[in-house]
């Protein structure tokens, strides 16, 4: 399956291997190694996980799979795939919505998701520099001040990452992104291992086995399942355009529920090591698990800073971090440049060079959202959005709604008017005792769990 142009509708990953890694680099992202711990640790621990693998088993995996029937049955860009589905069915334009928000989720993402990732570089350099040997709590935290509180270097990092990744991307399917996720998600897993090994000798392993494994049931409540259904989406990826656009490359002989079921393994695999590597240390020098979304840039700093070889550990994981954030943003970068050689032919290089820069220049007020533009709250005449900055809007509107929507649009279309011969036959070309199950689930269950998430984020 060799790859001839990037603009082919031809064009497959050059193996299931391929696909794999790259469709794991989806969900191993920031979604597992720094929102997962601290949402366990807000979220009562133990009992968290339980709900979440449960969620990410019959919510997010089942919309995963309609995700990627939709993308290989209209092997396009995710607003053309949606645009051919709708004429063979015979369905209302307003469909079209569908490829529109998968399109517009990865963009708006991508720009303020930079700006966190671009944390990770620094954080990466600064390991490497030692600036965190010995660092207490107020100088990690106002180490983390004046990192996001500084407009040139938030931009100046922003700008790194999202170059970086254009350079990947602008390289093509098979010599850029295929070879870079080769490379990294092998890497990262190494390096999750290793961290979680040092984790047990060097930190309070058992406490923190117990607080992921031990749960609580008198702690599930329904903010907890809602939150645990909400992770398990975002940590997925499902909804947000990557997921098709990757599904538009996937050859017929792939099965895709055997592939889901990988990725999902990965991802909670990925996430647990994560949570594995990161409480051991937290409870060992008493910090608080539910610190929050500073529990990685502020909290974390802390512990490494005082154990033996701690700034190779720091080193490490925010490296780990990095990379992860990388296999992600790359997966969004793709969706646009699809689209843009999909709908006007341009060259690779040229599609790469305009979403990258369309992307830079919306993230600039997502990165002075921490400093100059830090009162600056566009919808302030609004009482439940009257405290976020630009920032927080964007993260509020794709995490919180586009993301629910586009899960549940996608849902509805595959289960109710894609024909239905054509799903079996998308779902396992050889037939499958899974058809019908996971059928009875996106036609009755997932819509419901959609709409419960849709229904709390606005």
């Amino acid at each position: 399956m060799s790859i001839s142009s990037d603009t082919s509708s031809n064009v497959t990953w050059s193996s299931k291997t391929s696909f794999l890694m790259a469709t794991i680099g989806i969900a191993v992202g920031l979604g597992n190694i720094w929102r997962f711990p601290y949402v366990v640790g807000t979220n009562g621990g133990g009992a968290f996980v339980l709900v979440y693998i449960l969620a990410l088993l019959c919510f997010a995996a089942p919309i995963m799979v309609a995700e990627l029937i939709l993308g290989r049955q209209g092997r396009q860009d995710p607003l053309g795939t949606m645009k051919a589905l709708v004429k063979e069915n015979g369905a209302n334009k307003a469909w079209h919505v569908i490829g529109w928000l998968s399109l517009l989720i990865p963009f708006i993402a991508l720009s303020y998701y930079s700006v966190v990732a671009g944390w990770t570089v620094d954080y990466t350099a600064q390991s490497l520099l030692g600036t965190f040997n010995n660092i207490d709590s107020e100088g990690s935290k106002s180490y983390f001040q004046l990192l996001s509180g500084s407009a040139s270097k938030s931009i100046f990092l922003l700008l790194v990452f999202i170059s970086f990744s254009a350079f990947i991307i602008s390289r093509g399917l098979k010599d850029g992104l295929e070879k870079c996720v080769k490379f990294l998600m092998p890497l990262l897993f190494i390096i999750l291992v290793l961290l979680v090994i040092y984790a047990t000798i060097a930190g309070d392993f058992a406490k923190g086995f117990n607080y992921l494994f031990s749960p609580d049931l008198s702690k599930i409540t329904t903010d907890v399942v809602l939150a645990a259904m909400g992770q398990a989406f975002f940590s997925l990826g499902v909804g947000a355009g990557s997921v098709m656009a990757y599904g538009g490359y996937l050859s017929k002989d792939i099965s895709i529920p055997r592939s889901v079921l990988v990725v999902s393994f990965a991802d909670t695999l990925v996430a647990l090591l994560a949570g594995l590597a990161i409480f051991p240390f937290v409870f060992a020098f008493g910090l608080e698990p539910s610190s929050g979304p500073g529990l990685i840039f502020e909290t974390l700093p802390i512990a490494f800073g005082q154990v033996a070889g701690g700034q190779w550990i720091s080193l490490l994981f925010f490296l780990l971090l990095a990379g992860a954030a990388l296999t992600t943003a790359l997966s969004m970068l793709e969706c646009i440049v699809r689209y843009l050689s999909d709908k006007y032919q341009f060259s690779r290089v040229k599609s790469t060079v305009i979403a990258a820069s369309g992307a830079a220049i919306l993230g600039l007020g997502a990165a002075m959202s921490f400093n100059i533009l830090s009162n600056f709250k566009p919808l302030g005449f609004i009482n439940s959005l009257s405290s976020k900055t630009i920032f927080d809007l964007m993260d509020h509107f794709v995490a919180n709604i586009m993301i629910p929507l586009n899960a549940l649009l996608i849902v509805l279309f595959c289960a109710w008017v894609m024909k239905a011969r054509v799903v079996e036959q998308e779902f396992s070309s050889a037939g499958s005792s899974l058809h019908k199950p996971w059928l009875v689930i996106i036609k009755f269950i997932a819509p419901v769990g959609v709409l419960a998430i849709l229904f709390i984020g606005l």
